[in-house]
């Protein structure tokens, strides 16, 4: 799968925004926490000897008689970190809508960090984790990785995983603080969203969640009373009540469970945005949409 021209143009238009400052590993656009020689001036500092002569402030000298050294902020990059939930509910090919819209999702937020010159790194769940990538170059690298990925899921689509333990094997293998997008569609309890945003953020992570639903999800279809459906995550045949009452009183149940999700997500510190497929939009448009509206990007 590959972004449009069209969407490529928007998404050019954006860039990485973070809330804070981060440690770095080469140059790039954002502020560090570290103080040097960039061109934005952070702080004044009595001039030590060795510090260089040429940051010496001489006008603040004539009017004090005191040498003091300016300090500018540097800039440098940030790490991007796409987490993308690989279990049966988003990954199984009878869901492929769901799938294809977390794979735009990553596309979209990946081209506007490496335009940044920001590191991504990209890892599904279940699954395999990226190299991380930089440069505008390392574009199509990320789509032949989620292209393998989406190769393996359809090779072994009942594959069941557990969700924060997961998170928390991945938690502990990054090495860099910085920002981190969750990809899913939290159709499950809400201890569970807790548990996994803790191992997260317990790595000094800033947080942004987008949640993602199926058209089916949002608005099942009724036919008539009962109808035999297989369940996503389990494989289980379950006869279900798909009568217009019970669709009712599930649209009900899923906008207060998605409320949970979201006041349970910002508790966190995380922001929270929802992507809601439907047949008149392609996984990409929603997919550019909903990046184009996180504060995240500007």
């Amino acid at each position: 799968m590959m972004l449009s021209a069209d969407s490529l143009r928007i998404l050019s238009a954006l860039s990485l925004r973070t809330k804070r400052s981060f440690y770095g590993t080469r140059y790039g656009s954002h502020r560090s926490l570290r103080r040097g020689h960039g061109m934005e001036f952070a702080e004044y500092r009595t001039y030590e000897v060795g510090d260089n002569p040429r940051t010496i402030d001489w006008n603040l000298y004539g009017r004090s008689d005191k040498l003091y050294s300016k300090r500018f902020l540097e800039e440098e990059n940030v790490a991007l970190y796409i987490v993308i939930d690989g279990s049966r509910s988003i990954t199984h090919p009878e869901l492929r809508e769901k799938w294809d819209c977390a794979r735009c999702l990553a596309l979209a937020t990946s081209y506007v960090a490496l335009s940044s010159h920001d590191v991504v790194t990209v890892s599904i769940l279940g699954g395999a984790t990226s190299c991380r990538f930089s440069g505008g170059r390392s574009y199509g690298r990320i789509q032949d990785f989620l292209y393998a990925e989406t190769q393996r899921l359809d090779k072994d689509p009942n594959t069941v995983i557990d969700l924060e333990r997961e998170t928390k094997l991945l938690a502990s293998r990054l090495t860099f603080p910085g920002i981190c997008i969750f990809i899913s569609d939290f159709l499950y309890p809400q201890d569970l969203v807790y548990g996994i945003f803790s191992h997260l953020r317990a790595r000094n992570l800033e947080l942004h969640a987008i949640q993602v639903l199926g058209e089916d999800d949002v608005c099942p279809a009724d036919s008539g009373d009962s109808a035999l459906y297989a369940d996503s995550e389990t494989g289980e045949d379950r006869e279900l009540d798909v009568s217009p009452r019970a669709v009712e009183e599930y649209t009900q149940l899923l906008q207060e469970h998605n409320e949970s999700i979201r006041l349970a997500i910002v508790e966190q510190g995380a922001s929270f945005v929802q992507v809601a497929m439907d047949s008149n939009r392609t996984a990409e448009e929603s997919a550019v949409t909903a990046v184009t509206s996180m504060g995240v990007f500007v």
